[in-house]
């Protein structure tokens, strides 16, 4: 009988566990040995968690336009360095690099921000790189 009772508990602790979504790491997705430049203009900001996202059309080699997704780090570290809400805006043109994909899709993990006016944003916290 106790084993009945205990197959039975491990089948509904096994059904009762969700799958948990673990954060997943820079270097999973990124090549932070390699290094990528885009020039373009920004078409939508994301300042929330857990990473801020700019998204970039920038028209490529062969004249295409692509949108580029790039992440930075989450809005809580990036105000801590001084950037804001509206530290990038809609329309606004700019030079960004960062580390590439490992499969080369348009995405990227910003590394530098050149505005239109040369301001120069980094996105560094102190102690995370």
């Amino acid at each position: 009988m106790k084993k009945e009772n205990l197959s039975i508990l491990i089948v509904i602790c096994a059904l009762l566990i969700q799958p948990s979504k673990a954060h997943h790491s820079v270097f999973a997705e990124y090549d932070i040995n390699g290094s990528i430049t885009i020039e373009g203009v920004v078409m939508e900001v994301w300042f929330k968690n857990p990473h801020v996202k700019f998204f970039v059309e920038v028209t490529n080699q062969n004249g295409k336009k692509v949108i580029w997704n790039t992440h930075g780090h989450n809005p809580s570290m990036l105000r801590r360095a001084g950037w804001e809400r509206d530290t990038l805006k809609v329309g606004e043109k700019i030079i960004m690099s960062g580390d590439p994909t490992y499969d080369g899709s348009p995405k990227m993990f910003i590394r530098k921000i050149i505005l239109s006016d040369g301001t120069v944003l980094e996105n560094k916290v102190r102690g995370v790189n």
